[in-house]
């Protein structure tokens, strides 16, 4: 029987483990700070364990998983990531060097795509509803500025950027199609933690302006992103993983008329890792693309 491989029971791990478990898949966990683990060690794994691992799912520290994808790169199976993919130029060096072996082999997860209200807001801009595209607001945070605070490896440099940035970075490549540049037009802020906990930056693509901002200082879930085209308008205000979440698309009247609107409502239900992890495990995922990783990398590292 086939397994799956865990490595690190930290959050993410922990919750993927949970995930899979419901799902009846045969797990097999690797952690050398959680008693919990089968093991300790990728070391202490034998051939049989080894041949019949299919899928290994890395939720270990960024500094840890070259460590792990350089153990298993010549085995068959595949890897998923947590984002962002690169975050060092070690890393980009190493993804560069192996991209050949690892093309085909690495899923880096994103499970906001999986979002049912930001598939509906996708539907709404490729059928152009709301025409030709002229800013776009994004603002995603929490209120996790006391957690980060706590830890001694989260509270350092520009957490919030690396932790945050990468889903808005990557749902413009998801929605848009593309990964912004990096502009000089930018506030951070350490208001509470040592590390940036506050980051708002303007930006422009393809003629339309963007607004990017992340904060672990909202004190609650927030997730919005506001979009102006021609036509009209979208809305969208929270995600449902997380409680109440509605989109609205707003169809212009002229030539200042209240537009007519239709508000959909979203059942607050979290599929998102049900879904990610179905598609990483039947191997229905595409090909990752490493200069989308790099720019999302050189966007960041710029910040």
């Amino acid at each position: 029987m086939k397994s799956t491989l865990i490595i690190g029971l930290g959050i993410q791990g922990n919750k993927r483990k949970k995930v899979l478990n419901k799902m009846g898949v045969n797990v097999v966990t690797v952690d050398p700070y959680n008693d919990k683990a089968n093991y300790k060690s990728v070391k202490d794994l034998n051939n049989y364990v080894l041949k019949n691992i299919s899928h290994v799912f890395i939720c270990t520290p960024f500094s840890q998983r070259i460590e792990y994808l350089d153990f298993f790169k010549n085995y068959n199976v595949k890897f998923l990531i947590e984002k962002p993919l690169i975050n060092s130029n070690n890393e980009k060096n190493f993804f560069i060097k192996n991209k050949k072996i690892l093309r085909d082999k690495i899923y880096v997860s994103y499970n906001h795509r999986f979002e049912r209200c930001l598939n509906l807001l996708k539907n709404i801009l490729e059928k152009r509803k709301i025409g030709k595209l002229y800013f776009i607001e994004m603002t995603y945070g929490n209120g996790t500025a006391k957690d980060i605070k706590n830890s001694n490896w989260k509270d350092k440099g520009d957490a919030v950027i690396n932790d945050l940035i990468p889903h808005l970075l990557d749902l413009n490549d998801y929605l848009f199609k593309i990964i912004p540049k990096y502009s000089k037009l930018s506030v951070k802020n350490r208001f509470e933690n040592k590390s940036t906990d506050y980051f708002n930056i303007l930006t422009n693509f393809k003629s339309i302006t963007l607004d990017i901002k992340v904060s672990y200082l909202f004190w609650k879930n927030y997730f919005k992103i506001y979009i102006s085209g021609a036509k009209g308008f979208i809305s969208l205000n929270g995600l449902p993983k997380w409680g109440k979440c509605n989109l609205t698309y707003g169809k212009r009247i002229y030539p200042s008329g209240k537009p007519i609107m239709k508000t959909y409502n979203f059942k607050p239900v979290d599929n998102t890792w049900k879904k990610e992890i179905n598609l990483f495990l039947n191997n229905k995922f595409k090909p990752f693309d490493l200069k989308k990783n790099i720019d999302i990398y050189n966007f960041i590292k710029k910040c």
